[in-house]
């Protein structure tokens, strides 16, 4: 049996525009996206806020799949809504309108069996939540993303919870608004190592694959092959899934097994990035749990709101 695995994060609907198309109200956010990568390894504990009108569409998400949805918080209040814009040339998402929706409310609980759970990532989200999601965790191995938004107002909180994790998933500019001054992103990863309990960065690179960094050096792996890039949407939270699921599997958290586990990060992202929304994560995890019984509890989830 390998670990279970416990992600907190954002459940979302996003209106997405890419050279590829335009599609709205796509179920998504980075508890969605890690959980989908991760199912086809381990049984998965999401916990995220969504409202009412995106209830049924995160069920079907995961139908089929050993994602326990006993943490999904559920709200009267609508879902929150991101309106984007993918940029191919620059690789990076445009954000054109944001309705918060029912995020703000949330404040995390752990069921018991999320907090027991090995394998902890915690998704973007403000580093406040971040912190207390951690501090309700018993995990071993604790995966750690954010953002800019995050990092340019709350850098020192978000560099507290960081020194807490093992794993950190940061892009270039991520990397560097974290560690302001660094003569280039290799530098400020080595910094970054010096917090104390981190043991890796997977550095995000878009088309140009990623780079894990630990004490023992640098190694970087290309993007994996995919025929057309539609929706770079949850890439991201795609490799963290892919990486840390197969750690779970293996009940492997070694530096020798992270370079294997980042390819199966870079898969998961390859198969993200090919269609829009969660729909080509879906088809790569369907096939290979097919032969696996569900351990999804489809348990009613408790609601929050005026």
């Amino acid at each position: 049996m390998g670990w279970e695995v416990t992600v907190a994060g954002t459940v979302h609907l996003d209106d997405i525009s890419s050279p590829a198309g335009r599609r709205e109200r796509l179920v998504g956010g980075s508890a969605l996206y890690f959980s989908l990568a991760a199912a086809p390894h381990a049984p998965v504990h999401l916990h995220a806020i969504c409202g009412r009108d995106a209830e049924a569409d995160v069920r079907r998400a995961v139908e089929g799949l050993p994602v326990d949805l006993a943490g999904l918080c559920v709200s009267d209040r609508p879902t929150f809504r991101w309106h984007a814009v993918q940029d191919f040339r620059r690789w990076v998402a445009e954000t054109v309108a944001e309705e918060p929706g029912c995020d703000p409310e949330w404040r995390p609980r752990l069921t018991a069996a999320a907090a027991a759970a090995p394998v902890l990532f915690l998704g973007s989200m403000s580093p406040r939540l971040q912190a207390e999601v951690l501090g309700q965790s018993r995990a071993r191995l604790i995966g750690f993303d954010t953002m800019t938004s995050f990092i340019d107002p709350e850098r020192d909180a978000v560099l507290e919870v960081a020194s807490g994790s093992d794993v950190l998933f940061l892009d270039r500019a991520e990397l560097m608004a974290m560690v302001p001054g660094s003569s280039g992103w290799r530098a400020a990863a080595g910094r970054l190592l010096e917090l104390g309990r981190p043991r890796a960065l997977v550095v995000k690179a878009g088309p140009a694959g990623a780079a894990l960094v630990t004490r023992g050096g640098i190694r970087e792996l290309p993007a994996a092959r995919v025929e057309e890039v539609v929706d770079p949407t949850g890439a991201g939270d795609s490799v963290a899934g892919g990486l840390l699921g197969l750690c779970a599997a293996a009940r492997r958290d070694d530096e020798g097994f992270l370079m294997e586990a980042l390819e199966e990060g870079l898969r998961a992202a390859a198969a993200a990035i090919s269609r829009f929304g969660t729909a080509g994560l879906r088809e790569l995890a369907v096939p290979r749990t097919a032969a696996r019984p569900s351990s999804e509890r489809k348990g009613r989830a408790p609601r929050v709101g005026p």
